[in-house]
């Protein structure tokens, strides 16, 4: 990898790489404790739904052919936009992608799409979309303000201070040894970009550091935890002495803990229930105060804290779990 191969750095937000992350979470026997609460909601939601290749009796291993996952070609695609592109799979590429992982012996589902590929990419489409109603749907905002947070702090990191900095501090198991990128993975692999696009997809289920790469669109795409993702299904009052409300008021105190991660005034207001109107009065007054910086990614303007804001709420002991971790 040379210099040039890292210009062309990118991030990525793609639903349908979440929607398999998520997935891969349902499938662990041990699923991380902060998934808990969602993994026993979406079992629960998926127990009389017909998945048909997807059927959760099936083992689902950590790896997936490249077609059913494509590497996003803008920063923020729909799920429908993605679903569309499985669709359009051609046979060639979609057996060609499942013999590079298991040769002449794919596993269950996708021994069935060497001989009925078009058919089998139907079905595995409006799989993934009935299961994004059932699991993904009503938490997507929410997740989506989460992975829009850390795409907007990652690119500003890789403006100031270059691709180099942010695959350091991407993940532990993602080493950065000029001119290489280490991986640490079960198996050995080997990928040269050669050109190509490094693409860097931002995930809430993530266990480890997921990994694809795309011919159609000349790119290799590293799926990686987001931060902040620790605290989505934690109890926002826990732990908290009420000092904050004290010196506040309980909605400005409200928003200024909702803060822990990067969001907008609807998506704050939707989180803690208050009108919109109320929120932005508490964010004008937090802003004037000096806790709060506003980014803009295209029409939306994401509020958060920035150091002075969160000192001041370490100052008080009275930390949320996101910020602490």
């Amino acid at each position: 990898m040379n210099d040039d191969d890292l210009a062309r750095t990118r991030l990525a937000i793609s639903p349908l790489w979440e929607l398999f992350a998520s997935l891969f979470a349902l499938h662990d026997e041990r699923p991380r404790v902060e998934y808990a609460p969602w993994v026993q909601q979406a079992r629960s939601a998926l127990r009389d739904v017909e998945l048909g290749p997807l059927d959760l009796s099936m083992p689902l291993r950590h790896s997936i052919p490249d077609f059913a996952a494509p590497i996003p070609k803008d920063p923020l695609r729909s799920l429908s936009d993605e679903l569309e592109r499985v669709r359009a799979t051609e046979p060639a590429v979609v057996r060609a992608n499942i013999a590079e992982l298991w040769g002449d012996d794919p596993p269950p589902p996708w021994d069935a799409f060497v001989p009925r590929p078009r058919e089998m990419v139907d079905r595995l489409a409006d799989a993934l979309q009935v299961y994004w109603e059932a699991t993904l749907a009503d938490d997507w905002p929410q997740l989506r303000a989460v992975l829009e947070g850390e795409m907007l702090a990652r690119a500003r990191s890789l403006a100031l201070s270059g691709p180099e900095a942010v695959l350091e501090d991407l993940h532990p198991s993602v080493r950065w040894r000029h001119p290489m990128i280490e991986l640490i993975k079960d198996k050995e692999a080997e990928m040269h970009l050669e050109g190509r696009p490094l693409v860097l997809i931002p995930l809430v289920f993530a266990r480890g550091v997921l990994m694809g790469e795309s011919e159609d669109e000349q790119a290799v795409a590293l799926g990686y935890q987001a931060r902040g993702t620790a605290a989505l299904w934690t109890a926002d009052a826990a732990g908290f002495d009420g000092r904050l409300e004290l010196l506040l008021g309980h909605g400005r105190a409200a928003v200024l803990r909702a803060l822990d991660r990067p969001a907008t005034t609807t998506e704050l207001a939707r989180r803690l229930s208050y009108a919109p109107s109320t929120v932005s009065a508490h964010l004008d007054v937090l802003s004037r105060a000096g806790l709060v910086e506003r980014h803009r990614v295209r029409r939306s303007v994401f509020y958060g804290l920035n150091e002075t804001g969160r000192a001041f709420v370490v100052l008080l002991a009275d930390i949320p779990a996101a910020l602490s971790a």
